[in-house]
């Protein structure tokens, strides 16, 4: 029976739009709910707030954990120390309907959401270091011991490795974070295997980023708009060329870079020419595609919540990440329900866009433990 209430489930999302599609549907909403993942702030879940209800309501397909606010540096957002934090997931986990993506930055070096002074033995080397140091056996030994950190809190996701090349000496963000292993793509490809390696023998999944390359950039997408166009080399497609014909990219997030070279209007995560084309036509990716939060600047400031929801949904990416840090916005969830929602009912999304993201996301989450 419930094959067969599959089966029909398919069909129907499949079918053209049309004044008699069902369009308060519950198993479209749900649909709708699995590809968002958001941010919230406490550090216990409390029955009366806002991510509690978006639990209930199924409205979300997973979480990300920040220390800190980026509004407030000094201000504790979700983790005080270990304990809190394995309670705090675990509560989050118990009162979803579904399994969840419980996901975080936890790169390595300064990029850590999780700190020594609250407690936490992660401290790693940077993809810089690890890099200059050119020991693939060291990267795996760093990154297990996020993966092991990781496992034992109940997080299963980590938007890493990096896999930015070293081009820009001037990149506040990428180079001057020493958030890349190196400006060679061989030496970066290499390291990024040993890492996402650890990873897999945890069970954590990873999101090589920040595709299609941001190590070419001297801006910062968190602030604003950044071009790339005359400085982007294609060098930078080189290390997600690997890691998709090996398999070892299980997931991949992309960035909000604009580079008229591939896409004339749009910023990546906007593009179908990047993320369609390139990504998963030319480069033949088909696993989760994931964007870099949305509240930033590059995004936000230039563009409306329902244009940058329908055209990235349009472009392939299967996951929007609302990282509610930038900015807060304690209705998001239901607000990107409703958005994607009424965009189907009006036909700027296919159904089968949705079913398409749908089909991948239960596909990673029923591996997931």
């Amino acid at each position: 029976m419930k094959k067969i209430i599959a089966l029909f489930a398919f069909i129907v999302l499949c079918m053209p739009v049309s004044a008699d599609f069902n369009y308060n549907n519950t198993l479209l909403r749900h649909k709708i709910g699995q590809m968002l993942i958001v941010g919230f702030d406490g550090t216990k879940l409390e029955k009366n707030s806002t991510l509690y209800n978006d639990l209930e309501n199924d409205r979300i397909s997973g979480v990300i954990i920040f220390s800190n606010s980026t509004k407030d540096p000094k201000s504790i957002k979700n983790v005080k120390n270990p304990k809190q934090l394995k309670k705090l997931i675990s509560d989050i986990k118990a009162a979803s309907k579904t399994k969840l993506f419980i996901s975080i930055d936890q790169e390595g070096g300064k990029i850590s959401r999780l700190p020594s002074n609250r407690g936490f033995s992660v401290d790693t080397l940077s993809h810089k270091e690890l890099g200059d140091k050119n020991d693939e056996m060291t990267t795996y030994l760093e990154a297990k011991k996020i993966a092991s950190t990781l496992k034992d809190l109940g997080i299963n996701l980590n938007f890493a490795p990096c896999v930015d090349l070293a081009l820009n000496p001037n990149s506040e963000v990428i180079y001057k974070l020493g958030r890349s292993f190196s400006d060679d793509p061989k030496k970066v490809i290499n390291h990024a295997n040993a890492y996402i390696l650890a990873h897999n023998q945890y069970g954590i999944l990873t999101a090589p980023k920040h595709f299609p390359g941001h190590g070419s950039a001297s801006g910062d997408t968190h602030k604003g708009f950044v071009d790339v166009s005359d400085m982007y080399t294609n060098l930078e497609l080189e290390p997600y060329k690997a890691l998709i014909s090996s398999a070892a990219a299980q997931n991949i997030m992309v960035s909000h870079i604009y580079n008229k070279n591939i896409d004339d209007k749009y910023p990546a995560t906007l593009s179908y020419k990047t993320v369609n084309d390139l990504l998963a036509g030319k480069l033949g990716f088909r696993g989760l595609i994931i964007t870099d939060d949305m509240q930033m600047g590059a995004i936000a400031d230039n563009y409306t919540f329902e244009e940058a929801v329908i055209n990235s949904i349009n472009a392939g990416c299967d996951i929007l990440v609302f990282g509610n840090n930038i900015s807060e916005d304690k209705e998001i969830a239901k607000k990107f329900n409703d958005t994607v929602f009424n965009a189907v009912k009006d036909g700027k999304i296919s159904p089968q866009r949705i079913e398409e993201a749908y089909i991948k996301i239960s596909k990673v989450k029923s591996a997931l433990n």
